[in-house]
């Protein structure tokens, strides 16, 4: 699968795409920092990762709704993004419950998205909002309107972004988060 805006395309994992899921997962990890500071990256065994990104690669069928599709800019593979599912209250829906076929509304659920941009030297160059337009209009082709985004206070780029989108907060947590001494809330946005 191959989805095209602008210089940016969204298109399923491949195996020259390893390396980076590596890179990224052990010594590439500033990502990690702007995403969920408040987590220390897990230690990563590398030879398993290969085997579950090949597994990952083996099972997906063309008719498969996608959760996740890898950024592509200029050529070069710099992040991806995902979508999981939430409740009507914004609380995680039961992965044990879900038909990954199946479109958000037909689970019950509403579709909330991530963007991952793993290349820091990226940031900041509007990558992010033609990936996530893009895959929006993916999910748009399901019959899904509905969106969500979860952040937190100090994520200030996807605070922007979300903003930039259309995105607007729909629920906030109060000091959710302690990052570096300081309170930060948590903070969901919503896209209709």
């Amino acid at each position: 699968m191959e989805i095209r805006r602008d210089n940016i395309t969204l298109r399923d994992f491949s195996p020259e795409d390893i390396e980076d899921e590596v890179r990224w997962n052990t010594t590439h990890t500033e990502w990690m920092r702007a995403d969920m500071p408040w987590e220390e990256p897990e230690p990563v065994d590398e030879d398993e990762l290969r085997a579950q990104m090949a597994e990952i690669m083996d099972g997906l069928e063309d008719e498969d709704i996608r959760l996740r599709l890898e950024i592509v800019s200029d050529g070069r593979h710099v992040g991806f993004v995902s979508s999981y599912f939430l409740n009507e209250d914004y609380s995680p829906a039961d992965w044990e419950t879900i038909d990954f076929s199946k479109n958000a509304p037909d689970n019950h659920a509403v579709r909330a998205l991530g963007i991952e941009l793993c290349e820091s030297e990226v940031w900041g160059q509007g990558i992010g909002a033609k990936a996530l337009l893009a895959f929006m209009e993916y999910y748009r082709g399901f019959g899904e309107d509905r969106f969500l985004m979860e952040t937190w206070s100090g994520n200030r780029r996807m605070l922007r972004l979300a903003e930039k989108l259309g995105f607007r907060e729909v629920n906030r947590e109060k000091n959710a988060y302690e990052v570096d001494g300081r309170a930060y809330d948590a903070i969901v946005l919503e896209l209709r």
